[in-house]
């Protein structure tokens, strides 16, 4: 399984007071409904003065706290039962309806018992709340003298390759959380969403004048893969490739490339490091899509008519300095209550931040700032007036 990483910056303490990691410690989180990534956004920048190293739901683990430093989970007991927070891990398992659903425990044990290889951990320092601080967590492992821990003990013995855990495939279709946008659907006619297999996804469409986040063109694998709107959420997917035609770019084919070869990586973290994968032909136009890691993403027509992409180390004399945010600053609001977030200057409200929120401020323009901002659905961005954010 992959682990998603969303640190929390102020509910955990550096390091471990010399102390080796003796126990990983499993709880509940107690609520009615929750996921993973729900628990990471809240708290990872407001002090709640407790956390976990994972939150653990039926589609992901999320990792808030680094193993090497000191997460607060169970602290009550006072280590009065040997088990401490500096000497343990804390695994937090989410609620379905209540209860802690056979896929959530199916990814706990996985991680459990790869954390048990890592660290030399045996089966008797995986422990229970309760065992640290005799809270009765994870409350729904307690009934008939706590007979589901004991049948999750029972099923962490053996190696990690042989934990049950089954496999819920996406094939590259599952909902974003990506809020940006890079480009327009232009042309007569809905377009069908495929899956990673190019297999189309039954009733699912973009339609004409939709607004999308072109993520990576493919040529090798005949596809595009986009961030679209659906009916009420956002989803990850691919459009076939015969409808590059029919993007129509923000910055629509203006980056002018000049009278010499300009290098193309295919990967950002390959930029100076390896081989060009692509050449962008001298005088040669492109889109730019959007920066990662610095490097800055274009799509374009190879010589032979094929669209293709990648991050070019060498920008030229361009008109546009294309997705530049310039150096993000950190700022924390200064309200009563709250501020309003707003979609442009002067604009619609999407959204709110309180009294004491940190928040990134991505630029500045006639007393508005651009920020970036927490919800319980991930990051998002927005405007605010300067007067009510102090940069720090």
């Amino acid at each position: 399984m992959n682990i998603k990483t969303d640190l929390t910056s102020v509910n955990y303490r550096n390091g471990r007071n010399g102390n080796s990691i003796d126990y990983i410690v499993c709880h509940f989180t107690g609520n009615q409904n929750d996921k993973a990534s729900g628990n990471a956004n809240y708290f990872r920048c407001v002090n709640r003065q407790a956390s976990a190293h994972y939150f653990v739901d039926d589609n992901e683990i999320v990792q808030v706290v680094r193993e090497g430093d000191t997460s607060w989970h169970c602290g009550d007991g006072n280590g009065r039962y040997g088990i401490t927070n500096s000497n343990s891990i804390g695994i937090e398992m989410c609620a379905t309806n209540g209860d802690i659903s056979e896929k959530t425990i199916e990814n706990t044990l996985w991680l459990v018992k790869s954390l048990m290889n890592k660290y030399g951990i045996d089966i008797d320092h995986v422990v229970r709340h309760y065992d640290a601080s005799r809270k009765c967590c994870p409350s729904p492992f307690s009934p008939n003298n706590w007979s589901r821990w004991w049948e999750f003990k029972e099923r962490l013995k053996g190696t990690v390759e042989n934990i049950e855990v089954t496999t819920q495939s996406t094939n590259g279709f599952y909902e974003s959380d990506i809020e940006k946008t890079n480009a327009t659907i232009v042309g007569l006619g809905d377009i069908e969403v495929l899956n990673d297999k190019c297999e189309v996804i039954k009733d699912r469409y973009i339609s004409s004048l939709d607004r999308i986040y072109v993520l990576g063109i493919y040529p090798s694998r005949n596809f595009i893969e986009v961030i679209y709107q659906g009916k009420d959420k956002k989803y990850h997917a691919y459009i076939d490739i015969k409808y590059y035609s029919r993007i129509s770019f923000d910055f629509h084919m203006q980056y002018q490339n000049d009278d010499g070869d300009t290098y193309v990586w295919w990967s950002s973290k390959d930029v100076n490091k390896t081989e060009p994968n692509e050449i962008l032909s001298p005088n040669k136009k492109a889109s730019p899509m959007y920066r990662e890691n610095g490097w800055l993403r274009i799509t374009f027509y190879r010589d032979n008519g094929v669209a293709t992409d990648g991050f070019v180390r060498y920008e030229g004399e361009q008109s546009v300095k294309f997705y530049e945010e310039g150096k993000i600053k950190d700022g924390i609001v200064k309200v009563n209550t709250y501020l309003n977030v707003r979609d442009s200057i002067c604009g619609n409200i999407i959204g709110k931040v309180f009294n004491g929120e940190e928040v990134s401020i991505i630029w500045t323009k006639d007393g508005w700032y651009y920020i970036e901002y927490n919800t319980n659905h991930g990051k998002k961005r927005g405007y605010v007036s300067s007067k009510y954010v102090e940069e720090v």
